[in-house]
């Protein structure tokens, strides 16, 4: 696994603290770490295949980033990558990870099994988020480009709901609409509570032909809401998804409440920006403290607009009153 951390692994009462400590100081609360740059899936609104020979740190060079993240506080820190079950170590990367943060993982599916899945509850992660697009295979499975997937996601959610080793370990469905489809989310919901799992909504890019389809969007989710409790996307994030899909929300908090860490550690204010002009430093090279400044820096001269991935939206819903009461004072408590 690699060298061990030190100091000692902190209590959960003390990471929650450093993590309120950290938002109520103005330092970023949530991280995206890729942890490989290659999926299995073809998803249309995805280019991870774009480096798919491109390798990621060894396991000593991930847990030594585990540590330097915590030179700033304790973070929620979301393993993507592509698919983190790609990586044999994971469970190395969770248990480095959950001495300091909150740990939460996004997986298509297609490689957990019990084995992998107990692996890394046992390891201490706290979310395991499944990516599916459709309550119908074939539409699930037209957008991912590969015939299965969504028999393998479905998989995954029995297999990490049945594996979960303490009762606040929660399985997400992470979906996306567009606006026109979201007449179809009921079936969908209704799919995920059959396996425990609540459901997590995202708007990917403004589509700008789509005003019409999305007129009233607002209210027509917040309807579905209250049928079905297991839609966890909180009411400032369902407020502005139609904004989101007609044009953009403004006042992005990339680089002030959230930031990326790519697959060889270096790090900057968002997924979408990771040319060498955007990157600030490196984990692999020290800690987190001394790359906020130029975070900051980043943040202020950020005017994109151009996303609402629930690792945004969701981050910024903190930094609302009902936001802050709902859902960080909500982790606290668990």
């Amino acid at each position: 696994m690699g060298a061990a951390l030190s100091p000692p692994a902190a209590t959960a009462r003390v990471r929650k603290a450093r993590l309120v400590r950290a938002f109520l100081a103005g330092r970023p609360v949530h991280c995206t770490w890729q942890l490989l740059p290659r999926c299995e899936s073809f998803c249309l609104f995805c280019d991870h295949r774009a480096e798919a020979a491109a390798e990621g740190l060894d396991t000593e060079g991930c847990t030594g980033v585990a540590e330097r993240l915590g030179s700033a506080g304790s973070l929620l820190v979301s393993l993507t990558g592509s698919d983190p079950f790609l990586r044999s170590d994971l469970p190395a990367i969770v248990a480095a990870l959950a001495r300091w943060h909150f740990p939460l993982l996004v997986t298509n599916g297609w490689l957990v099994t019990e084995p992998s899945a107990r692996s890394v509850w046992e390891a201490g992660l706290e979310v395991a988020t499944v990516t599916l697009l459709d309550a119908d295979p074939g539409r699930h499975d037209a957008v991912t480009g590969v015939p299965g997937s969504h028999a393998r996601a479905i998989s995954a959610l029995e297999t990490l709901s049945g594996e979960r080793t303490r009762p606040s370990q929660r399985v997400n469905v992470r979906t996306r609409l567009a606006g026109d489809d979201v007449d179809r989310l009921p079936a969908l919901l209704d799919l995920a509570a059959g396996y425990r799992a609540t459901v997590v909504l995202e708007a990917a890019f403004p589509l700008p032909d789509k005003g019409a389809g999305t007129r009233g969007l607002g209210e027509r989710l917040r309807e579905i809401r209250r049928r079905h409790r297991n839609l966890r996307t909180s009411g400032g994030v369902l407020e502005r998804l139609e904004q989101a899909l007609n044009g953009g929300v403004p006042g992005c908090q990339a680089g002030r409440a959230f930031f990326n860490v790519d697959h060889r550690g270096r790090v900057s204010k968002c997924l979408e920006f990771q040319g060498d002009e955007d990157r600030v430093g490196a984990l692999a090279e020290g800690g987190l403290a001394p790359l906020l400044p130029g975070l900051k820096a980043r943040h202020e001269a950020n005017g994109c607009q151009a996303c609402w991935y629930a690792s945004r939206a969701e981050t910024e819903a903190l930094y609302t009153v009902r936001g802050f009461f709902g859902g960080l004072a909500d982790l606290v408590r668990s």
